[in-house]
């Protein structure tokens, strides 16, 4: 693994995880209209599917967004993650049962959307810079997903879901590595689309 990269992602999850719960929850609601406006941009004429995430380890949380789709109409769907890096999106809502994954991550216990279904996915990330570049926790499970995305000739919208702190200078991007469309922060818009 490339040493800059894992220093790099040691950094930004450091000062990710320092976020004040304050800063947190100002973050995610500062972020709420972009990801709607977004979401609602992204083509289906009706509202569709739309992939989330329950934040862990400082990633910004997307609850109060995804709760703003719902009651627009959107379904959302939340990872499962395999043994084998590979990961599928289950339907859920809040008040649905939740198992945890060997990261401490809580998954849906629902059956998986076919990945055509899905029209939108909020990534979480570790670092992103203004080229829709991301770096994850090294694991691949994204990069992962939208290649098989890709080999099905269907391309969701990728919207980057970061703190400002995370917008930073990458390290030049891998071949696996899939790149957002727009990566959106409490303060900024950041489309390449």
């Amino acid at each position: 693994m490339n040493d800059s990269r894992t220093t790099l992602r040691n950094e930004l999850q450091e000062a990710r995880s320092a976020l004040s719960e304050l800063e947190q929850q100002s973050a995610a609601a500062a972020i709420v209209d972009k990801v709607v406006n977004s979401v609602a941009q992204s083509g289906p004429e009706s509202p569709g599917i739309v992939a989330g995430y329950l934040s862990h380890g400082g990633e910004l949380e997307v609850a109060p967004a995804t709760g703003a789709l719902r009651d627009l109409g959107w379904k959302v769907v939340l990872p499962v993650c395999g043994a084998d890096a590979s990961m599928e999106f289950c339907p859920w809502s809040p008040g649905d049962e939740l198992t945890y994954n060997r990261y401490g991550i809580g998954e849906p216990t629902s059956d998986p959307v076919a990945i055509d279904t899905i029209d939108v996915v909020l990534v979480p990330g570790v670092g992103f810079d203004k080229n829709g570049s991301r770096i994850g926790h090294g694991v691949g499970f994204y990069d992962r997903f939208f290649a098989r995305c890709a080999a099905i000739d269907h391309e969701p919208l990728r919207l980057g879901i970061a703190h400002d702190l995370q917008i930073v200078e990458l390290p030049p991007p891998e071949s696996w590595d899939v790149p957002m469309h727009r990566i959106l922060t409490p303060t900024k818009l950041l489309d390449r689309s």
